[in-house]
């Protein structure tokens, strides 16, 4: 089954997977949040944790940096970086759930898919092209599984 995550990463590749009850609380603790990156790293010896995320103000340099840490993966931040996550609430919300919508679909085109040829019966060597010849070719989600996953459609079928 697929599932979407939500990622928060920089820019030589490495990141922290956020579950959506993680992000969720993240944004409902925005005041906290807010007030704790704002403030001096003397000040902000503690650290604040949302679920498995902990939220730590350091000093590098002479610069405050923001340290998320979430099973034992650390990324570093300027905090106007984490601040700037709170512009992006709405967007990643409309994102998520349209990615939760579209995987959904997925995940029951193909379960449609192996349906189809395990009631069919058909053998391998007639299975994609008859697949083909039924899939819609206007949608997306069809064309790309006959793509992509057309091996694995195939083997769920003769499982």
């Amino acid at each position: 089954m697929s599932y979407v995550e939500i990622l928060l990463g920089d820019n030589r590749g490495n990141h922290i997977i956020l579950p959506y009850g993680t992000w969720k609380a993240f944004i409902e603790k925005r005041m906290d949040i807010e007030r704790f990156v704002q403030a001096t790293a003397a000040a902000a010896a503690a650290s604040l944790t949302i679920h498995e995320l902990v939220i730590q103000l350091t000093k590098m340099g002479k610069e405050n940096i923001v340290k998320l840490t979430s099973h034992n993966i650390s990324l570093c931040f300027k905090p106007k970086t984490i601040l700037f996550l709170f512009e992006l609430e709405h967007c990643v919300e409309h994102t998520y759930y349209s990615l939760c919508q579209n995987t959904y679909d997925v995940s029951e085109k193909f379960k449609q898919f192996v349906t189809f040829l395990r009631q069919n019966c058909i053998n391998k060597c007639d299975a994609a092209k008859i697949l083909r010849d039924k899939c819609d070719k206007n949608s997306i989600i069809e064309c790309e599984l006959m793509a992509y996953a057309l091996d694995h459609i195939m083997y769920n079928a003769s499982y």
